[in-house]
């Protein structure tokens, strides 16, 4: 019979480290957890005075202490804030050719030196479809380095390192926790961060969001003037809480925000896949035990909300403790999707455990074979050995060994002839790089235009009737009866509920240093994009429409077809005043201001708002990346 497979799946959260132990029997029956571990954290390892590698040290000796881990396998969870995710569609390519393909598209997508990283790949294709879809994940080989790092100092060797939202993914198909209907997105709630996984029919979608159960947690405690420590056991205890009425109230806001990131999550995903339909929602983490949050999810985002309460292809093996199992259900599927990687195959099956640390290790497990190999080797050259000398003392005539030695000096000749004929050439290949540097950001502008446009157009449509499109179907019009008609529906709103951007003037300025915009943007050239415009919006609509602009142009520079741009960061708190109040002070607009309307002449446009809004872009490899040879980007990627 042949003997069980174990393996331990190792989530080291902010707060607590979560393992999880599964065998895998040879009869074909689903695998049985044989342990689990939650251990908490002495301290919060996001604490401003904590000792990450301390804590997380104590955390893993004490799981030691209560297990042995010999004759496991190990995998290891990095955080997905940590990674970079990216999915795109290749061409339609010879199999042969992908990997050049996607090699290329690695070295223009991830935004670090390539041999900084460690980076895989995987394709996902949809069953009775052609597409294809290349998923690239990738990490900081330092950060992976303190990943192990921790594993290390206590003993323990990782076999596979995987990304916390792709074992989630993992553990969603394994365990067919998704919709036969539709799209499925799990919501993982940690501490600090909030993982978001899509499953749809084959395809998926990740993305981390800066909002976690600490948020919550920081906002009883300024509220009830109380302890982190009291404010999280409040939070823990807070459905049975007889001040549970206050407490919800006071961390509503939190749910707002937390529920508004979910939901630009779901919109820029569905103008990804426009035919994708949301049909299950899984909640995790014990974050989500929040009284109303689960309510509060569905009544806003008209979205089936799933608890899990078990897991549909895992269950606990013999003298397991069950009742204490399923109290910590919430918090095991990273671990269960780490483990289970090992032992059954799984749709995202990449692992980013350094290649050197893997061969290692292998060469390590073979070690005990290489005497015996070495002893055959030794007795296999001993025999052509004693034949070449037996063959040359047999040679009649001396002369045939000189003719073959100038045969191989002539060889050797040739060969050095080559060699300097190839670095002549070499000169000439540097002359024509230089060329075609002098084409450097000749697409920037272009860039930044597509990027400012699109970050107004994603503000602007969210609002029905669009004005800003009817302005557009203005332009466009030439009957003058068209024209005229679309002015009187635009009249028919009033001005100061209007919301459209009128861009007066869009200063591109490069900046060859950009610490000196900002000292945390060191090391690296850059554009300032300032936008000039004004909104016939309140002030205080005009303020949110800026705080949206700044939001959406994060999604925007995302896009695939802007991918030569990457945003650096985008000012805060722009000024905003009435156009007429600015032109009587004399403020520098950067355009030519008008006093009325230009597209409604009969309108004045002194008390319409203000503003300039700054980005800080950078142009990724002087703008060149599409000379050459390469796929173009896709029209939808995440």
């Amino acid at each position: 019979m042949a003997k069980a497979k174990t393996a331990w799946g190792i989530d080291i959260g902010q707060c607590a480290l979560k393992a999880l132990k599964l065998v895998d029997y040879a009869d074909g029956s689903d695998p049985q957890v044989e342990a689990f571990e939650i251990i908490e954290h002495q301290q919060v390892l996001s604490s401003p005075d904590a000792d990450r590698d301390q804590l997380i040290r104590q955390s893993l000796e004490e799981l030691l202490a209560r297990h042995n881990l010999s004759g496991s396998r190990v995998a290891l969870s990095v955080p997905g804030q940590s990674s970079f995710t990216r999915f795109f569609q290749p061409p339609p390519v010879e199999a042969k050719d992908l990997p050049r393909i996607i090699q290329y598209e690695a070295g223009q997508q991830i935004p670090f030196p390539i041999d900084e990283v460690i980076w895989r790949w995987q394709a996902f294709q949809e069953e009775d479809t052609p597409e294809l879809e290349v998923g690239i994940f990738a990490m900081k080989r330092l950060d992976v380095a303190e990943a192990l790092g921790h594993l290390d100092t206590v003993g323990i060797a990782a076999d596979v390192v995987q990304v916390a939202p792709l074992a989630l993914y993992n553990f969603m198909i394994y365990d067919e926790q998704v919709a036969d209907d539709g799209a499925t997105l799990l919501v993982d709630i940690g501490a600090d961060t909030t993982d978001l996984v899509v499953s749809d029919k084959g395809r998926i979608w990740t993305r981390t969001i800066q909002i976690g159960g600490d948020n919550f947690t920081e906002a009883l405690s300024k509220s009830f003037k109380l302890s982190l420590g009291k404010a999280e056991a409040l939070k823990r205890t807070a459905a049975t809480s007889k001040y549970a009425r206050q407490v919800f109230q006071v961390m509503r806001p939190v749910f707002a925000d937390f529920v508004q990131e979910i939901q630009r999550s779901v919109g820029y995903y569905i103008s990804l896949h426009r035919e994708a339909k949301f049909a299950r929602l899984i909640g995790l983490g014990n974050g989500f035990r929040l009284p109303g949050l689960q309510k509060f999810l569905e009544q806003n985002l008209s979205i089936p909300v799933v608890r899990i309460d078990n897991y549909n292809n895992l269950s606990p093996a013999q003298g397991v403790n069950v009742p204490l199992f399923n109290e910590g259900i919430l918090s095991f599927p990273t671990a269960y999707g780490l483990a289970i990687q090992l032992l059954r195959p799984v749709p995202v099956a990449t692992d980013l455990l350094p290649e050197e640390i893997a061969r290692r290790r292998l060469w390590a497990k073979k070690i005990p074979w290489f005497g015996a190999a070495a002893a055959l080797l030794l007795a296999a050259l001993a025999c052509p050995t004693y034949r070449s000398y037996i063959d040359r003392s047999s040679l009649k005539d001396p002369s045939l060994m000189s003719q073959a030695e100038d045969i191989e000096h002539e060889v050797e000749t040739n060969r050095n002839r080559f060699n300097e004929l190839k670095q002549q050439g070499m000169k000439e290949l540097e002359e024509i790089d230089a060329y075609v540097d002098l084409l450097g950001y000749r697409n920037a502008v272009a860039s930044v235009h597509t990027f400012v446009g699109r970050s107004i157009h994603q503000v602007t449509a969210k609002d029905e009737p669009n004005v800003q499109q009817m302005l557009a179907d203005y332009v466009q019009a030439t009957d003058f009866q068209q024209r005229k008609a679309i002015q009187q529906k635009i009249q028919e709103i009033p001005r100061n509920q209007r919301r459209v951007i009128y861009v007066w003037d869009i200063e591109c300025r490069y900046v060859p240093d950009l610490s000196t915009l900002d000292p945390d943007l060191r090391g690296s050239g850059g554009f300032l994009v300032i936008l000039t415009a004004t909104t016939p919006l309140i002030e205080k609509k005009t303020v949110d429409i800026i705080d949206a602009l700044g939001r959406e142009s994060r999604l925007v520079a995302e896009h695939p077809d802007l991918s030569s741009i990457m945003l650096m960061k985008s000012e805060k708190s722009p000024q905003v005043a009435p156009l007429g109040v600015a032109m009587a002070s004399g403020i520098e607009a950067g355009g030519v201001l008008l006093t009325n309307d230009p597209f409604l002449p009969n309108e004045g446009m002194l008390q319409d708002m203000l503003f300039k809004l700054q980005w800080v872009l950078t142009i990724k490899d002087n703008g060149l990346t599409d000379i050459g040879q390469g796929p173009q980007s896709p029209d939808a990627a995440d």
